[in-house]
């Protein structure tokens, strides 16, 4: 899929390599047929397939500038399915109907793609999360977390958009080496809304991305994929 093959009012988020921390979001525009010519005539000049319009991006009150020194990254959710596109160049040029806007150039067909690459522990168990826009707390079923990123489903009530921080909060049971018993530990992480899609049960499924891993998170990840180890080897040997 080209990056030019985005719909219109597509949500997109762009990262700077070497700067995870760092999540800018904007939508896709509609330009003029005249205007659209003239962006292919820009691909063909600066030697890419394909571009796609996307408006002004703001970060608090002041209008983003993408120096041509960083490479960037493009992320984008198009029919359920998440896409990546990399190497991107920005340029900001003046239209006559939408005023100033961001080309975004990239000549990467690409295909869909895992957000996390790292292991998922499946969860599936009810947990807490607060929206730092408007400090809300909801009721949420908590779907997976990994080291980097957890994915959840919360009513469409809650007022979320991409971008947005979120801090999420469960209990589980984890064994506790230096009492050398299983207790009960309470366990929290606060990331970024990455992907936001509303789902036939009048809810979002919503993926966050976490910006500092934590060493407690990153224990409990490991002690669950060990005893899901152990428990597979009990079985194949009673096979």
């Amino acid at each position: 899929m080209m990056i030019g093959e985005l719909k219109q009012g597509s949500k997109i988020a762009i990262t700077i390599s070497g700067y995870r921390n760092k999540i800018f979001t904007g939508k896709t525009v509609t330009l003029s047929d005249s205007e659209m010519r003239a962006i292919q005539t820009l691909c063909k000049k600066y030697k890419f397939l394909s571009c796609i319009p996307v408006g002004l991006i703001s970060d608090g009150h002041q209008n983003v500038s993408f120096p041509t020194k960083y490479t960037y990254n493009v992320a984008a959710e198009c029919n359920g399915r998440m896409f990546l596109w990399s190497p991107v160049v920005i340029r900001r040029v003046k239209t006559a109907s939408r005023g100033l806007i961001n080309l975004l150039f990239c000549s990467v067909d690409t295909e869909a793609y895992n957000r996390r690459m790292e292991f998922r522990l499946p969860m599936d168990t009810l947990a807490t999360a607060n929206v730092s826009k408007d400090h809300s707390s909801h009721h949420i079923i908590l779907k997976d977390i990994s080291e980097h990123g957890f994915g959840l489903l919360v009513d469409q009530t809650a007022k979320v958009s991409i971008g947005d921080s979120l801090s999420i909060c469960f209990m589980e049971e984890a064994y506790n080496n230096k009492k050398r018993v299983w207790e009960l530990t309470r366990y929290e992480m606060t990331g970024q809304i990455v992907r936001l899609r509303t789902t036939s049960g009048n809810k979002y499924n919503i993926g966050c991305c976490v910006k500092h891993s934590d060493r407690q998170i990153s224990s409990y990840i490991y002690g669950k994929q060990m005893q899901k180890a152990r428990l597979s080897n009990s079985y194949r040997k009673s096979l």
